[in-house]
């Protein structure tokens, strides 16, 4: 980083004293660092990066984003859940690959009154400001109906009365109260079902989306595609050390040391078949961009079909080709943050006369024209995968050329849940269990994925704890959104600060060759 870079950045208002501390001390060791092998012109590295999602906890990524372009970092291939999803389509639309992006992102998010996303009715958006302004508000406001409730029931009971008409009125008095609460919740179980079980129709919140998309000329998912989707030479990269048979020749050098410093645990059958194979591979011995491609991928849930969306990727199961040159990428957000009773789940009617519908169902679900579902039914990708990392894990990769970046959200509550139970807490009342039933199989796919390959945890993956705030905090002020911001900025310094490409590549391609099973077992706690 130049000097007059940095000193344009320590300027920055929306940076914190500890946040401008932090990079004046790390910036040096991080500016000598090497993030990727594929470059562009302007020395800008390439890597592959995915967000979690996290309501309205985006500041953060915003601000971990920023903390990696500073130092020159760009993005070939982003995805993202809820939260990550508006980060990773912003990303996408957002001026050329080579440009810095996040502080374009910030000025919109920032922008943004989450409150006006709440476009229910008013008395949802004054019980959610109830209940964030005090945890315990259902719980406080329960215990006060139930004394309320039992007071006047003992009164009617225990106060002496001479006449019956003040009799029956001292027993209407909890009746009537009764009435009133069922008629409540009658009420609001009348406005779920009549917004389908969504307490905001979420039609304010992707106007909004599409309104920033609009103003990067992206009107359509084709736009969006055509801008973003390149494959191979047209990505315009280079290989950090040369375009030619340098990838080639590396790649054999480095997997040749990996076999020598673990001979004790390689399968010399399977290594000289896995060897052979890539001193034949003529396609990178030619082409260092080989199966190179820039994409973006947000992840909703299908209740309908029961699967795990990725968008634009499975579009064709819901939109046509001739619609997907209509909508606008803002549908595939909206279907991403569809936060369960919070917004109304996206319904999306499907044609099942088209042609590429139906290969798409026939594709991806295995099902025949008359078989395929009427509509589908979205709700926040989160609740089956938070965290997509698994869309970029590929098993076999002939040589890392470029990292997996991956942030996630937390918060003080949620560190301190993770702490270890008892089985009496576990179990403590029947809503306890039931929640943690719900709590192991949100994000299920993620968790799996990631105890099965524990590299990521190690070397791709840093989380920022978003302190105290809720991730639906729709009434969230400047101040916080600014701390958010920060709270990313210091995490992503800390991440790049321990970030080591050399041994990134030598780990990520022991990994591959465990699961081809040349390496029969682990070789170091890292490998997994």
């Amino acid at each position: 980083m130049k000097p007059e870079i940095l000193k344009k950045i320590l300027e920055e208002n929306v940076l914190s004293r500890e946040s401008k501390e932090k990079l004046a001390a790390m910036h040096d060791r991080i500016s000598a660092k090497e993030f990727s092998d594929l470059l562009d012109a302007e020395g800008n590295q390439y890597v592959e990066f995915v967000q979690e999602g996290g309501g309205v906890w985006g500041s953060a990524l915003v601000g971990y984003l920023y903390g990696l372009e500073i130092f020159g970092i760009r993005f070939l291939k982003v995805a993202g859940t809820s939260a990550g999803a508006i980060n990773t389509i912003l990303i996408a639309a957002c001026k050329s690959k080579e440009d810095a992006k996040s502080e374009t992102i910030k000025d919109i998010l920032f922008n943004w009154n989450f409150a006006d996303f709440m476009d229910g009715k008013p008395y949802v958006r004054s019980t959610i400001h109830a209940m964030l302004n005090n945890k315990n508000f259902l719980k406080i406001n329960s215990y006060l109906a139930i004394g309320i409730l039992l007071f006047f029931g003992v009164l009617a009971f225990v106060y002496p009365t001479e006449k019956i008409w003040q009799t029956k009125i001292l027993f209407s008095i909890p009746m009537l109260l009764v009435i009133v609460g069922v008629l409540f919740f009658a009420k609001f179980y009348s406005d779920l079902r009549k917004r389908n079980s969504g307490l905001n129709p979420g039609n304010t919140f992707l106007a909004t989306m599409k309104e920033a998309l609009d103003i990067f000329g992206i009107k359509t998912v084709a736009n969006l595609n055509e801008k973003f989707v390149k494959t191979g030479k047209d990505l315009n990269l280079n290989y950090r050390y040369g375009n030619e048979m340098q990838y080639y020749n590396k790649a054999l050098e480095s997997i040749e040391e990996i076999r020598i410093n673990n001979l004790e645990h390689i399968d010399k059958i399977r290594y000289k078949i896995f060897y052979d194979s890539t001193v034949n591979n003529e396609y990178y011995k030619k082409d260092p961009f080989y199966l190179l491609k820039s994409e973006y991928i947000v992840i909703t849930t299908d209740i309908n079909a029961k699967i795990k969306v990725e968008l634009p990727t499975m579009a064709n199961l819901y939109w046509s080709e001739e619609e997907l040159k209509h909508i606008s990428p803002a549908e595939f957000v909206r279907a991403s943050m569809s936060v369960p009773f919070f917004f109304e789940p996206m319904q999306k009617a499907i044609n099942k006369n088209d042609d590429s519908v139906k290969y798409a169902w026939k594709f991806w679900m295995n099902t025949l024209p008359e078989n395929i579902n009427p509509a589908g039914v979205f709700i926040d990708g989160g609740s089956i995968s938070n965290f997509p990392i698994d869309l970029f894990h590929a098993t076999d990769i002939f040589y890392p050329r470029m990292p997996l970046f991956g942030v996630q959200l937390t918060s003080d509550s949620d560190l301190l849940s993770e702490k270890g139970k008892t089985a009496s807490q576990v179990l403590k009342s029947p809503l306890s269990y039931a929640g943690n039933i719900i709590s192991t199989l949100k994000g299920f796919n993620d968790k799996t994925f990631l105890t099965k390959h524990t590299f990521y945890h190690l070397f791709s993956i840093q989380t920022v704890n978003c302190g105290s705030s809720s991730w639906l905090n729709f009434f969230m002020k400047r101040d916080e959104k600014e701390e958010l911001f920060n709270r990313g900025f210091q995490a992503a310094l800390d991440f790049l600060n321990n970030f080591e490409w050399d041994q990134y590549k030598c780990e990520r391609m022991m990994l591959s060759m465990k699961e081809k099973k040349i390496l029969k077992e682990e070789d170091t706690k890292t490998v997994g």
